[in-house]
């Protein structure tokens, strides 16, 4: 009789384990979709052209996180798809410094020109 309920109790502990297993998602899904969305948001703000060095790094984990995640190695893929996602982010905050400085050189550069035209005109 007990060795009827070990039994039994065995079976049913491996079928909760199993069915455990079964819901685990298949990888780190989340942040894929962060990190895609984060290359997405650095691409928009420019930082093909001002920060090329952080969104190439981004790219490439993002890359190596998938292909982690294909191998089945989920704590090497999450891990690289979080750095993909904050090198994203570092690139597009990077541009947008980079487009920032540009802009007020380019009013700087014009306030200077007109104080030349101005100082020009005044002058006989």
């Amino acid at each position: 009789m007990k060795c009827i309920q070990l039994v039994s109790a065995a079976f049913v502990g491996s079928i909760a384990l199993l069915g455990g297993c079964a819901s685990t998602p298949t990888g780190p899904s989340t942040e894929l979709t962060s990190a895609k969305a984060a290359i997405d948001q650095a691409e928009r703000a420019g930082a093909r052209e001002y920060a090329t060095e952080p969104l190439n790094a981004s790219v490439q984990k993002m890359d190596e996180g998938q292909a982690a995640t294909a191998k089945g190695d989920r704590p090497q893929a999450r891990r690289l798809l979080e750095e993909s996602y904050a090198d994203a982010h570092l690139a597009q905050i990077s541009a947008e410094s980079a487009k920032s400085s540009k802009d007020a050189a380019d009013v700087d550069q014009g306030i200077h020109t007109l104080q030349n035209e101005a100082s020009r005109s005044v002058t006989p």
